[in-house]
């Protein structure tokens, strides 16, 4: 299942030429389930444990500030890239992509809409497999 997964967020991948890394992520601990980086000096697995930090952080957050209220993405914007984390309340795991500033934004986002239904599959797997309840 895992190498399904693995498969999953290539093809993802390539469907938009700015997507420099990708991955799938354990909310719990910051492990990279599946990830895909474009160069080599993008850490994927590191920035991966931060990015987890970020998206339970967020959700506490949002629960204070707007308790019926559900994220949808977080984007974080700097000189030259868009991160976009997607995280679906009821999942073990979120998405993170990693664009050029020059990729189209809503069309990053689309693609991981697209996508995710597909990466929710396997979350029975992983509940199954690696303990979680």
């Amino acid at each position: 299942m895992i190498h399904k997964l693995q498969s999953l967020i290539e093809r993802m991948s390539k469907e938009l030429p700015g997507i420099l890394a990708a991955a799938v992520v354990t909310v719990d601990d910051g492990m990279s389930i599946a990830a895909v980086r474009r160069r080599e000096d993008i850490e994927t697995d590191a920035a991966s444990a931060y990015l987890a930090s970020i998206v339970r952080s967020n959700a506490k957050a949002i629960r204070l500030l707007a308790d019926n209220e559900e994220v949808e993405d977080i984007l974080v914007t700097t000189s030259q890239y868009h991160f976009i984390i997607r995280h679906m309340p009821e999942q073990p795991f979120f998405i993170f992509v990693m664009t050029t500033k020059e990729e189209w934004l809503a069309k990053a986002r689309i693609l991981i809409r697209k996508y995710e239904i597909q990466f929710a599959q396997f979350a029975e797997f992983y509940r199954k497999n690696y303990g979680e309840e």
